[in-house]
């Protein structure tokens, strides 16, 4: 940290515009974490740390501490193993010396890496109308990929959601759909069965745990993602080793940053299965991290789950311009 000449770290409160609902419950605002070094010329690197209950395992008072005791040490030592301690840290240390090369983040850790990414974007809705109006405006704003959170209803009532928006948007878009944990192995092999027709991308935590999840993977044609079940380093090397899933949902900030996430992907990639990366609901920090990790590591197909900016109420950042389906870096 030599030439780091002052650092300070923040908490925030982040609200969102309507309630984030989880396999944990639902929340309207979280506190969040953020993590500004300064260098002799005066150059900033920002970082973010934003635990989110039910997902990771640490609090925010556990976070805080920890890279404020990384900070008294004066980085002589490894970074925390309070992963999104360590998130923000590499963020932070990341971003600073992108600044000092004067290059992007995702040119810093990689020269040919993209300008812009796709991504997916998040369909909400109150009622069934409703979300197929917004999946229709949506891909009429250039995107070609969409996501629908199901589970929260009967499945019969999500099966027809799901199909109304599949006429409406046609084939050419994906669609991808979260249940986050919401059925039993059984449930959900026989409402996928029902949907195996709807050209579904994939979807994300049919059912919980990595042996139910394989269950599901083996009995059904539409490809199984892990969300919740890979919220560390240890659970996704366990459904990476035992082939449980055909996509891991990566998020960087959860599991210690660029380093950890850089490894999960290699790993991934040697086993056959697909990475998303994703954000985790943090403001236009921690998100604008992610996505410049995406584009140096080439993860970006399947598209990145990074368009959720817009679901606060008000950012700490200016977020990365969304144009024709694509974040496009700065």
């Amino acid at each position: 940290m030599s030439s780091i000449v002052d650092a300070q770290v923040t908490r925030h409160l982040l609200s969102y515009k309507t309630p984030i609902t989880t396999a944990k419950g639902t929340f309207a605002e979280r506190p969040t974490i953020i993590l500004s070094i300064r260098d002799q010329d005066g150059r900033i690197g920002l970082g973010e740390a934003c635990p989110m209950t039910g997902f990771t395992h640490e609090t925010i008072d556990e976070t805080e501490s920890a890279i404020l005791n990384w900070l008294n040490d004066e980085g002589q030592d490894s970074p925390p193993s309070i992963p999104t301690a360590r998130a923000a840290i590499e963020g932070a240390l990341f971003d600073l010396r992108a600044k000092q090369e004067n290059v992007s983040l995702s040119q810093h850790l990689n020269p040919e890496s993209s300008l812009k990414i796709p991504v997916s974007v998040l369909v909400n809705g109150e009622t069934s109308k409703e979300l197929v109006s917004n999946a229709e405006r949506i891909v009429s704003d250039g995107f070609t990929s969409i996501k629908i959170k199901i589970g929260s209803q009967s499945p019969d009532r999500d099966i027809s959601l799901v199909k109304a928006v599949r006429a409406a948007v046609g084939f050419d878009v994906s669609i991808r759909l979260d249940a986050n944990g919401a059925w039993t192995p059984e449930e959900a092999i026989s409402n996928l069965d029902r949907m195996s027709d709807l050209s579904i991308e994939f979807v994300e935590e049919p059912t919980s745990g990595i042996d139910n999840l394989k269950k599901v993977k083996s009995a059904c044609d539409i490809p199984i993602a892990a969300d919740e079940t890979a919220s560390d380093l240890k659970a996704i090397a366990a459904l990476i080793d035992k082939q449980s899933v055909d996509c891991i949902i990566l998020k960087p900030s959860a599991i210690g940053g660029i380093v950890p996430s850089s490894e999960v992907v290699h790993a991934a990639r040697e086993s056959g299965l697909d990475v998303v990366v994703t954000s985790m609901l943090e403001s236009s920090i921690g998100i604008n991290i992610a996505a410049h990790f995406s584009s140096a590591f080439q993860v970006t197909s399947p598209a990145p789950g990074l368009a959720t900016s817009y679901l606060l109420v008000d950012d700490l950042a200016s977020p990365l311009t969304l144009k024709d389906g694509h974040i496009h870096l700065d």
